[in-house]
């Protein structure tokens, strides 16, 4: 008996009746599918691949036949209420096809992964619409813009050095800026969801990941209008920055692992102590939700994403002419100065250096963390002088804490 045949068999099931219990869940009456006939769906899909080795095509004609059945039911079903949904009929041919790539070749391995793809949006229909209609035409219009120049132009770009130094790569270069402009999309799209006035917490994590220096900003303008949101305000603020040391965390994660084992001592300990603390303070408040009023510019422009990477050029040389020069002190100043404007930009900067071996990983790590710290150091300014006095004292308290910690991890790198 061929095990593997069975297993096939039975991994084809196990799809029709994933795919058809959702179905099932939301039949109407009129609908011609659910779970038993998805099951009987993919079922057809795999016996008409093993049909297929003594009648050669004879998977088309299942297809074809169970295309002119799902095309009869939807005319039927049209006919007679009007409705145009073509949902399920899309979801029954799909499962057939899914039925039919397990019984060839590897197939029975990734066909249960799109089965679960296809059952997860079937399941969230609701929130996608929700999600659709948050979109606003602009931010519409610049996000295809930036997928065209993403995915159309970034294949086109030469990956190979050039310059002065070598250290400009076209297709590098514009890579970082889509990996950077996509983590701010997930943070803005998951705010534009949830909406800022959910609660706080929603503000400071979702916030910090498209920018932390607009939360910032926003709690320092509502405490300035009522001093009674003061630690709600203070709260939003710390985790918003928090998320900072985290979100770096992630990059280097993705561009450069190597670099982790050095890195996550001081990333982790200041963004988890800077939450810690965020939490204390918010405990401790009256106020536990308010209108945050945050203003995010969609990530997915065309303007920040080309500044973010002409900043990025700029960075990468020079660190990369203060190492040459002044060695690793020139590098720490260039990253002071430089997180003073763009934590990312630096970040990324030094994890390719490291990993190109232009710089240690001790350096690289060092500068990363100094870059934030100065980013940091700035956003104390904006809580100072944009908010309240107190506003500024208690962000700066907090602020200090956490800076003290990443200097102090530093120096026992």
């Amino acid at each position: 008996m061929d095990t593997l045949l069975i297993l096939k068999f039975v991994i084809a099931l196990a799809i029709g009746a994933l795919v058809g219990l959702e179905r099932e869940r939301k039949r109407k009456e009129t609908e011609f599918a659910g779970i038993r006939t998805f099951i009987f769906i993919a079922l057809l899909g795999i016996l008409s691949g093993y049909l297929s080795q003594p009648f050669p095509y004879f998977f088309l004609i299942a297809f074809a036949g169970l295309s002119l059945l799902v095309g009869l039911s939807y005319w039927v079903i049209t006919r007679d209420n009007g409705d145009v949904g073509l949902t399920t009929e899309l979801a029954a041919l799909l499962t057939f096809s899914l039925g039919l790539m397990c019984y060839w070749g590897e197939g029975y391995k990734i066909a249960p992964i799109l089965a679960i793809i296809i059952t997860t949006f079937l399941a969230l229909k609701p929130v996608l619409h929700t999600l659709a209609r948050k979109i606003s035409q602009k931010e519409m219009t610049s996000t295809l813009k930036f997928l065209i120049i993403a995915f159309v132009i970034l294949p086109l770009l030469p990956n190979e050095t050039m310059g002065p130094w070598e250290v400009f790569n076209p297709y590098q270069v514009w890579l970082m800026v889509v990996f950077i402009s996509g983590i701010s999309y997930i943070g803005y799209i998951l705010m534009r969801f949830v909406g800022p006035e959910r609660g706080l917490g929603l503000t400071g994590v979702l916030g910090g990941l498209v920018s932390s220096t607009a939360v910032v900003t926003a709690m320092a303008v509502r405490v300035k209008e009522s001093e009674f949101l003061m630690k709600a305000a203070v709260f939003a603020t710390v985790v918003a920055s928090s998320m900072m040391f985290l979100r770096v965390f992630f990059e280097v994660l993705v561009i450069n692992p190597s670099l982790i084992p050095l890195l996550a001592p001081p990333m982790v300990i200041m963004g988890a102590l800077g939450i810690l603390l965020g939490v204390l303070v918010w405990r401790s408040s009256m106020v536990k939700e308010m209108d945050s009023k945050v203003r995010l510019e969609n990530p997915f422009s065309l303007k920040p994403a080309m500044i973010f990477g002409v900043l990025f050029v700029a960075v990468i040389f020079i660190s990369n002419l203060a190492n040459i020069y002044f060695g690793s002190r020139g590098v720490y100043i260039a990253s002071i100065i430089s997180g003073v404007a763009d934590v990312d930009a630096i970040t990324i900067s030094m994890a390719l250096l490291a990993q190109n071996g232009t710089i240690s990983p001790v350096t690289a790590v060092t500068a990363i963390t100094l870059a934030s710290i100065s980013n940091t150091i700035v956003k104390f300014g904006i809580a100072l002088f944009l908010g309240t006095r107190s506003f500024g004292k208690n962000v700066g308290i907090i602020f200090a804490i956490i800076i003290f910690a990443g200097l102090i991890t530093i120096f026992l790198i």
